[in-house]
């Protein structure tokens, strides 16, 4: 079970198999807060390695720490620091004119073997985002692997059949909402700690209804209130905001 300690809860996944290293990464998109990147970075078990993706690098800088590796071809980077990581031999640098977004460049050269977490993938255009999403979700599926993305405002987790998740909201607080979204055609899953409760319930992805939940008062005043979630089939994505 890999466990993992952002700023705003924390997050079990359990997969059925050892703890793994991470590889996190950092793309252009909503840029994630300075205060809970470093955060998350110093409580990263292991020795996690860092990777960013274009403009991802000024987001490392802004935190004051650096990437192992950046890769894409360097349009929205700062121009100082895209060359210093060059002259470094930390970039793998690709032309403007390409066939694959600098997201899908990153994760051909992300180790297979490390859970994947990656940031600065929310906000800006909506193609980007939908990209970003559809990228992320099919890897994920194709890999059946369990792939984090997280910022300061929201985590999501693409959840494989036969996973579980569990989500540990700090002391006297609670997630704005809970969301549940089928990625493939059709899922199965359960949830409990929320007001709710759905037990191996059958989600569509043209029927998006199990979103904007939120955690029981009875669970809020358990010892160690917590949402816990299971993908029962299929590949689903539990969402977390706030």
């Amino acid at each position: 079970m890999n466990k993992l300690f952002f700023p705003q809860g924390t997050l079990h996944i359990d997969d059925h198999q050892p703890v793994r290293e991470i590889a996190f990464s950092i793309c252009g998109g909503r840029k994630p807060a300075a205060g809970w990147l470093q955060m998350t970075a110093e409580k990263l078990p292991g020795t996690p390695e860092f990777f960013a993706a274009d403009r991802g690098l000024n987001y490392y800088h802004a935190a004051r720490f650096y990437p192992d590796k950046v890769i894409g071809d360097g349009d929205s980077a700062d121009p100082v620091l895209w060359q210093q990581a060059v002259e470094q031999g930390k970039a793998e640098v690709f032309p403007v004119d390409k066939n694959e977004t600098d997201l899908q460049l990153l994760l051909e050269i992300l180790p297979p073997e490390k859970l994947w977490i990656l940031s600065g993938v929310y906000g800006g255009r909506l193609d980007h985002l939908l990209s970003a999403f559809e990228t992320l979700g099919t890897a994920a599926l194709q890999k059946n692997r369990t792939i984090v993305l997280a910022d300061e405002r929201e985590i999501t987790v693409f959840v494989p059949a036969g996973v579980k998740i569990k989500f540990y909201p700090p002391a006297e607080e609670t997630p704005v909402a809970v969301s549940l979204l089928a990625f493939t055609e059709k899922s199965k899953v359960s949830i409990t700690g929320t007001k709710w409760q759905l037990e191996e319930t059958e989600l569509s992805r043209n029927n998006p209804f199990a979103i904007s939940n939120e955690m029981s008062e009875t669970e809020m005043i358990r010892e160690l209130p917590h949402v816990s979630f299971t993908c029962h089939t299929g590949m689903t994505v539990f969402y977390i905001a706030g």
